[in-house]
C-alpha cells in the first residue's frame, strides 16, 4: 500500500490558514462516543444501502469504539444487519459463528483463523461480544462478513468443511500462500488448476449438494470458490499496484455479492481504512473499494472519513536501514496549525463531525472542501517520517469524524 500513500503525498499543498466560517452551519461537537454521536445521519440514511466507516489508523482504540457506536445507531435505528470486516471473506465467516452462539470461544477464533494483527486486541472482543449480545435479544440479526482474498487458506478450510457433510472425498490442493508472497510459476499454475478443478466438481454435483444442504448453504460454498478464482488473478499480476487494483475491485465485488446473497432490504457498514472507504477520484492509478461501491451504489453508498489530532497508536514502521517493517508505537503531540484537521479542531467540543454531503450544495464551500487539504495523518505517514498528508478528502467523502485524542489499541496476550 506504500506506492498509494506516495501517490497522496505527491498531491499539490494547500495550507489552511484559517476555517471557512460557514462550515460552522455543517458540523456539531461531541463530548463521548456513543450511538447518538450518529445522530446527525437521522435524516440522510432513507436511501442509504451502505454506510462506509473509515479510519484514520488500524492502531488506535477508538476507531473499534467509534464501529461498535455505529453499529448500535444503525442496527437498532436504522435496520442495518451486516457488518463488513477488511479481512478474510472467510475469516469474517468464523466471527459471524461466533455472534450467532455457533462457536464459544472468540480468542480461539483469533488464534487460529485470524490473520489481521489489529483484530486480536480487547476492543474487537468487545466488538464481536456486543454483537453477540445484540443478536440473542433484537428481532433483526447482524451477521459478519469479511471483504477481501489476500489469504484464502480459512476459504479452502470451509469448503473443505462443507465436502465432509456432503459426504465427498475430494481433498483441495494448494493455496497455502498469501498474495504478497514470492510465488513460483508452477505454483501459480497449480492453484489455478485446482481453482478450476473444484468449481468443476462443484457444478456437476450442484444438484446432490442443495439437496443434502440447502440452496443457501450452496451459494455460500461456491461464491468461497470464487474467492479462490479472485485469488488466482491476483497473483498472475507481476506488478504490485496491479494486485493493489485488483485487491480493492475483489472488495467491492464481494460486498455487493453479499447484498444480493442476503435479503433485498439489507443494509451494511462497511469498516476499513480510510484508504478504501474513500470515494477516491485522485487517487493515482488505485480505483479502490469506496470509489467502485459509489460507481455501483451512487448515494446509496454514503462513507464517513475519520482524523484524529493528538494522542498514541500502533502503526508499520519502515526503516529502510533494517530494511524490514515492524509494529510499533507512535504519537501526536500537537495539531499542526497550518492543517484542515486544525481547523475541525476548532469546531469540536473536544470531538467534531462535519456533514460534507450537505455542506457541499453550497457551491462555495463545494470549491473549497474539494480542493486537497493537508490534514493530519496516522498510519501510513508514519512509513514517510511526515505527520500530515495532503489529499481530496472533501470530495471523496461524505462526512467526516474528528477525534481530538485517541489512544493504542490494547493487544490480548496469546
Amino acid at each position: 500500500m506504500r506506492t498509494f500513500f506516495a501517490t497522496l503525498l505527491l498531491l499539490p499543498s494547500i495550507i489552511v490558514a484559517q476555517c471557512n466560517t460557514n462550515l460552522n452551519s455543517y458540523s456539531s461537537g461531541f463530548k463521548k462516543i456513543e450511538a447518538n454521536t450518529f445522530s446527525f445521519l437521522d435524516n440522510q440514511l432513507a436511501h442509504v444501502k451502505i454506510v462506509g466507516l473509515g479510519e484514520d489508523t488500524h492502531g488506535s482504540a477508538e476507531f473499534t469504539l467509534l464501529t461498535k457506536e455505529a453499529l448500535n445507531y444503525l442496527s437498532s435505528k436504522h435496520q442495518f444487519n451486516i457488518l463488513f470486516l477488511e479481512t478474510g471473506f472467510s475469516e469474517g465467516l468464523y466471527f459471524n459463528d461466533y455472534v450467532h452462539g455457533k462457536r464459544s470461544s472468540i480468542k480461539s477464533i483469533l488464534n487460529k483463523h485470524n490473520s489481521t494483527w489489529r483484530y486480536n486486541t480487547k476492543e474487537f472482543i468487545e466488538l464481536m461480544d456486543w454483537i453477540k449480545n445484540y443478536n440473542k435479544t433484537s428481532k433483526t440479526k447482524i451477521n459478519i462478513y469479511g471483504t477481501e482474498m489476500q489469504y484464502v487458506m480459512k476459504d479452502v478450510s470451509r469448503i473443505q468443511d462443507y465436502l465432509t457433510r456432503v459426504q465427498s472425498n475430494y481433498k483441495i490442493k494448494g493455496f497455502e500462500k498469501h498474495i504478497w508472497q514470492q510465488i513460483t510459476e508452477k505454483e501459480k499454475s497449480d492453484y489455478y488448476n485446482s481453482y478450476a478443478q473444484l468449481k468443476a466438481y462443484f457444478l456437476e454435483n450442484q444438484k446432490k449438494f442443495k439437496e443434502q444442504t440447502s440452496e443457501k448453504e450452496y451459494q455460500l460454498i461456491y461464491h468461497l470458490i470464487e474467492i479462490l478464482g479472485q485469488f488466482t488473478s491476483t497473483i498472475n499480476q507481476h506488478v504490485y499496484q496491479r494486485k493493489m487494483d485488483l485487491r480493492d475491485l475483489y472488495i467491492a465485488e464481494n460486498i455487493e455479492w453479499v447484498l444480493a446473497y442476503e435479503n433485498q432490504n439489507s443494509k451494511a457498514l462497511y469498516w476499513a481504512h480510510n484508504v478504501h472507504v474513500g470515494n477516491w477520484i485522485s487517487n493515482g492509478i488505485v480505483d479502490v473499494a469506496g470509489h467502485h461501491l459509489k460507481k455501483r451504489f451512487g448515494n446509496a453508498y454514503y462513507n464517513i472519513a475519520t482524523d484524529f489530532g493528538t494522542g498514541d497508536f500502533i502503526a508499520f514502521a519502515f526503516d529502510p536501514k533494517k530494511d524490514g517493517r515492524g509494529l510499533q508505537k507512535f504519537s501526536f503531540k500537537a495539531v499542526d496549525t497550518t492543517t484542515f484537521t486544525y481547523c475541525i479542531k476548532k469546531l469540536g467540543t473536544p470531538n467534531a463531525i462535519l456533514d460534507l454531503r450537505n455542506a457541499k450544495q453550497q457551491q462555495t464551500l463545494k470549491n473549497y472542501l474539494e480542493n486537497p487539504l493537508k490534514i493530519m495523518y496516522g498510519a501510513g505517514a508514519t512509513e514517510w517520517g511526515k505527520q500530515t498528508q495532503t489529499v481530496t478528502i472533501g470530495k471523496a467523502f461524505d462526512a467526516l469524524i474528528y477525534l481530538d485524542n485517541v489512544t493504542a489499541i490494547n493487544f490480548i496476550k496469546e
